[in-house]
């Protein structure tokens, strides 16, 4: 006799259960998720037109950018590219305001 697991019953229970196309199409047509919960997704669409940039990169800030992207469950290309961006909308606002400090006169 061997033990069963809670992943085998749960097989089992889909698998006795009867399906309601009729039901899943509705869910389809109104945008809902089907019942066993998967989605379709097309992968490599993005919002946006991207560009191939070539950058070359010591191993040390490689190697944290990847730690990163992990940590943010993102491709290291995603961290690269949300790192640029937001550079990118900061360039203005750093020559906005000097790093330099200047004396403020009073008349």
């Amino acid at each position: 006799m061997t033990m069963e697991t809670y992943k085998e019953r749960l097989q089992k229970r889909k698998e006795n259960t009867m399906t309601n196309y009729d039901m899943d199409e509705i869910e389809r047509k109104m945008g809902k998720r089907s019942s066993s919960g998967t989605q379709s997704v097309e992968i490599g669409k993005d919002d946006e037109e991207l560009q191939t940039v070539e950058i070359e990169i010591d191993h040390k800030d490689l190697l944290k950018l990847a730690l990163a992207a992990h940590d943010r469950d993102i491709t290291l290309n995603k961290m690269c590219s949300s790192i640029i961006l937001d550079s990118v909308d900061t360039l203005d606002y750093r020559y906005e305001h000097q790093t330099k400090p200047t004396v403020l006169k009073e008349y």
